[in-house]
C-alpha cells in the first residue's frame, strides 16, 4: 500500500504532516485508541453500536474463567456482531488468531446474553430490558440467529505480510474479516491528525493471492438476505414506494410471538391505535392518528404492545409485517422484491 501524504494548505503554500506513532505522541492502545472506537465507532465500520468494551466474562467449557479481554464488541444495523481487536503500532502475526478466538466465543451469544453485556455496558440501573430495547431499536431484526456468524474487525497501524495474507485468504473462504489502517499525523503547528481507511478487502484483492478462493455462496446470500431485511424501510423510502400520506392499518401478524389476542382487543377498542399514515422518512415513517406523533417502525409496535399487554415484548419482532396498505400489503410485501 502507498503511503498516504498529508498536507496542510493555507493558499498557495502546502506543508507536509509529519507521520508518528501513538507512542511518540505519548498516546496508549486501551486509553486512547480504545476510547476513539468507542466514542466513535464508525471508525471500525458504518453502521456500528458498541455494545460493550473490554470484555472478560468467558467461562470456558471446563468452567474455569479465561483471561483474554475483547476490545470492542458492536452490533450492525442487520443484527450481526462485530468483534474488533485493537493494536497500538504493528499487529502482530498472532492477531488474526487472537480475533478468531474472540468471534468463537461470542458466536454463542443468545440475544439475552447480549442484552445483559450491553446493559452491564450502560452501567447505573439500566435494566436487561432497557438494554435489549437500546439493541433492537439500532438493529430491528436483531435476533438469536442474526448474531452469527460475528465480523471481525483488525484496527492496527500496520500490517505485515503473514497477517494479511492470512486475513485474504479467510476472506476468500467466506469468512468477513477487515483490516483497518491507522495513522497519526502532526502538523507544523503541533495538531494532531487520525487518518483512518479499511485496508482490506479491496475490490482487487484477488491480486494478492496466489490462489484466490471464491466465497462461500452459503454466507454470501446470509449476508445479503440478512441487510434486505434490515434495510426494509430504506428500500421503502429510496423507491418512494409507497405515497407519502398513504394510509396505513396496524394488524396483529398470525404467527407473531407474542399475546396477540390482547393486542387485537387493544387495537379494535379505539379505531385511531389501528390506524397511521406513511412518510418517506427513515427517521419517521409512521405518524400514528392516536397521537400524531412519527415513530421508527418497531418503536410504534414495541410501544402498541406494552401499552396492551403491560409487559415489554415477549419475543423478537419483524415489524414490516404488522403495518398493511389500503390493497392489503404488508411493508415487508412491498420492500421485498425492491433492489
Amino acid at each position: 500500500m502507498a503511503e498516504e501524504l498529508l498536507f496542510t494548505v493555507d493558499g498557495a503554500t502546502a506543508v507536509p504532516a509529519r507521520p508518528i506513532s501513538l507512542a511518540d505522541a505519548g498516546l496508549l492502545e486501551r486509553q486512547h485508541l480504545q476510547q476513539w472506537v468507542v466514542d466513535h465507532p464508525e471508525l471500525i465500520g458504518a453502521g456500528v453500536k458498541v455494545v460493550t468494551f473490554e470484555y472478560g466474562r468467558w467461562i470456558s467449557a471446563g468452567g474455569t474463567a479465561a483471561s483474554d479481554r475483547l476490545d470492542v464488541l458492536g452490533l450492525d444495523r442487520t443484527g450481526r456482531l462485530v468483534v474488533a481487536e485493537l493494536k497500538r503500532d504493528r499487529a502482530p502475526e498472532t492477531v488474526t488468531m487472537q480475533a478468531i478466538n474472540y468471534a468463537a466465543m461470542v458466536s454463542r451469544f443468545s440475544l439475552d446474553v447480549l442484552a445483559d453485556v450491553h446493559a452491564a455496558h450502560l452501567g447505573g440501573a439500566t435494566t436487561a430490558e432497557q438494554a435489549l430495547a437500546a439493541l433492537t431499536e439500532w438493529a430491528e431484526t436483531v435476533s438469536d440467529d442474526t448474531l452469527s456468524p460475528p465480523r471481525i474487525v483488525l484496527m492496527a497501524a500496520d500490517f505485515g505480510p503473514t497477517v494479511t495474507n492470512a486475513a485474504l485468504f479467510l476472506y476468500e473462504a467466506g469468512l468477513d474479516i477487515r483490516l483497518v489502517r491507522y495513522q497519526l499525523y502532526e502538523t507544523a503547528g503541533g495538531e494532531k491528525i487520525l487518518s483512518v481507511a479499511q485496508l482490506l478487502p479491496v475490490p482487487d484483492a484477488e491480486e494478492f493471492m496466489v490462489r484466490p478462493r471464491s466465497s462461500g455462496p452459503t454466507q454470501a446470500a446470509a449476508r445479503v438476505s440478512g441487510e434486505r431485511r434490515a434495510a426494509a424501510v430504506q428500500r421503502l423510502v429510496a423507491h418512494a414506494a409507497i405515497p407519502d400520506g398513504a394510509e396505513l392499518t396496524i394488524v396483529v401478524p398470525d404467527l407473531v410471538g407474542q399475546d396477540r389476542e390482547t393486542i387485537r382487543k387493544w387495537l379494535d377498542a379505539e379505531p385511531a391505535r389501528a390506524r397511521a399514515r406513511w412518510h418517506n422518512d427513515v427517521a419517521g415513517p409512521i405518524e400514528w392518528a392516536r397521537d400524531g406523533n412519527r415513530y421508527r417502525i418497531i418503536v410504534l409496535i414495541r410501544h402498541i404492545i406494552e401499552s396492551a399487554t403491560g409487559q415489554p415484548p415477549r419475543a423478537q419482532l419483524w415489524p414490516p409485517s404488522w403495518y398493511r396498505t389500503a390493497d392489503g400489503r404488508t411493508l415487508h410485501q412491498i420492500a421485498e422484491p425492491l433492489p
